[in-house]
């Protein structure tokens, strides 16, 4: 395979990471100060353990009628519940990350872009974690980096 062609080549190696022990709150200063969505979840030996996204701690403060209707379209302004309630915020205060996290979807770095891709389309992913053989994470690729990989390919070919 085109060495240019695998995930390995493109994705990014500074990955932020945090642990399953890790508090919401940190996790929330954490995805503000370094702008980042996706969080991969590792144990003491950086293995991929887990996901938190962004949206998953959102979702603590979204009000639980936003679940029940299915057209939401239709409410133009949350008006007086927009302010969070000192309920919700002490419970996302006791919050740590294994309550919030998913089963990761991954990737070995030696993957195509094509099955990277592919990945990322079937679990509606914006961040794929790239990890080794044995599980140990090594980066994460967004869509655009996928997408710079596979156009830089199309225009050398194209010369």
């Amino acid at each position: 395979m085109n060495k240019t062609l695998r995930i390995g080549a493109w994705m990014k190696r500074d990955v932020v990471v945090v642990h399953a022990s890790t508090s919401i709150r940190e996790v929330a200063a954490l995805l503000v100060d370094r702008k980042v969505g996706t969080l991969p979840v590792v144990d003491e030996a950086g293995i991929l353990i887990g996901i938190l996204l962004i949206t998953d701690i959102i979702h603590i403060f979204l009000p639980d009628a936003v679940s029940l209707v299915d057209d939401i379209d239709f409410v133009k302004d949350f008006g007086a519940i927009e302010k969070l309630s000192p309920r919700d915020l002490k419970q996302a205060e006791t919050l740590v990350v294994v309550d919030l996290m998913k089963q990761p979807v991954s990737v070995e770095e030696e993957c195509s872009m094509l099955r990277a891709l592919s990945m990322m389309e079937k679990h509606n992913l914006k961040d794929l974690p790239i990890v080794t053989q044995g599980g140990h994470l090594v980066g994460i690729a967004s869509r655009v980096d996928i997408g710079r990989a596979l156009l830089t390919n199309w225009l050398n070919t194209t010369t």
